[in-house]
């Protein structure tokens, strides 16, 4: 039983569609790892436009982390980092590791 022509078309269109999603999500939101790949700099162009449309400002986030990441390591007496969650929790490791 062969389909018909309008069934086609719409079969057609919606390939399309999830083609065109695909590509998208993979060029631009797909994390390939920490070391650059074919698609950094497109990325990196495609989240600056995203930010500035959002009104996201990228120097306020930069010291909001680098203070939260400051007052980790006074909570942890400098040692927080490379430290599991069952680590920091564990009272009877008070040294650290």
């Amino acid at each position: 039983m062969p389909i018909s022509e309008k069934a086609q078309r719409a079969w057609k269109a919606g390939t399309a569609v999830v083609t065109a999603f695909t590509a998208f999500y993979s060029v631009f939101c797909i994390d390939y790892g920490p070391g650059p790949h074919v698609f950094t700099g497109l990325q990196s162009w495609y989240r600056q436009k995203i930010d500035s449309i959002l009104g996201v400002d990228l120097e306020a986030t930069r010291k909001r982390q680098i203070s939260d990441n400051n007052a980790q390591k006074n909570i942890y007496g400098g040692r927080g980092e490379g430290m599991t969650v069952e680590e920091r929790n564990d009272d009877s490791n008070p040294g650290g590791r």
